[in-house]
């Protein structure tokens, strides 16, 4: 029946339902905001139009084009802009495996190079000599034996706790270390990760 906006990414805020305009739609509830922009979009009227954009498509070019069924074209919502994707290195250390995929596909839009351990041995192995650019760590490896995040005291560490306190345990140079609350907010965990490798 809608979707919710993100706050305070744009002054364009969009109503999208069935028959927009009618008591479905949450603009009529809203408090209007001058300094924004409200846009209706009718969910029907909008399969509508792309369905007739497809239809146009296809037939200006099937005979020229193979339309089979393997080869068909597809439309797509991409990213008018898409900001740059590091390449500095992240090792994330999470033992709980879901979670760890999440945050594993929430960083894969900040670093082309994020490896993921479930135990601070695996990265030790895997990594050798060669040092990450940036640890992150949830809480429960801070309990493992063999921690190699803390024997190098430059590389930043973002850790990731229910109780805040356990950052005092990991001694980093100032500035290296940012302690962020369980379950992470997708934008802070992203944000802090820009700040170490940007």
């Amino acid at each position: 029946k809608g979707f919710l906006n993100d706050e305070n990414e744009s002054p364009v805020r969009f109503h999208l339902g069935v028959n927009c305009g009618t008591s479905v739609c949450q603009l009529d509830q809203t408090t209007m905001n001058s300094d924004g922009m409200d846009i209706r979009i009718d969910i029907e009227q909008f399969c509508l139009r792309m369905c007739l954009a497809a239809k146009s498509y296809y037939n200006a070019v099937h005979t020229e084009n193979d339309f089979s069924l393997y080869n068909t074209p597809v439309l797509d919502f991409v990213q008018a802009t898409r900001e740059p994707v590091s390449a500095s290195s992240v090792a994330l250390l999470c033992k709980n495996e879901l979670y760890a995929k999440g945050l594993l596909q929430a960083l894969q839009s900040v670093s082309e190079r994020v490896s993921l351990y479930c135990a601070p041995e695996a990265a030790r192995k895997k990594l050798g000599k060669q040092k990450p650019d940036l640890w992150i760590v949830t809480e429960d490896m801070t309990t493992q034996p063999d921690q190699p995040w803390r024997a190098d005291k430059t590389t930043p560490v973002i850790l990731i706790a229910r109780d805040a306190a356990q950052g005092t345990e990991i001694v980093k140079n100032s500035g290296k270390l940012t302690v962020l609350s369980m379950p992470a907010s997708l934008d802070s965990l992203r944000d802090a990760v820009r700040k170490y490798i940007s």
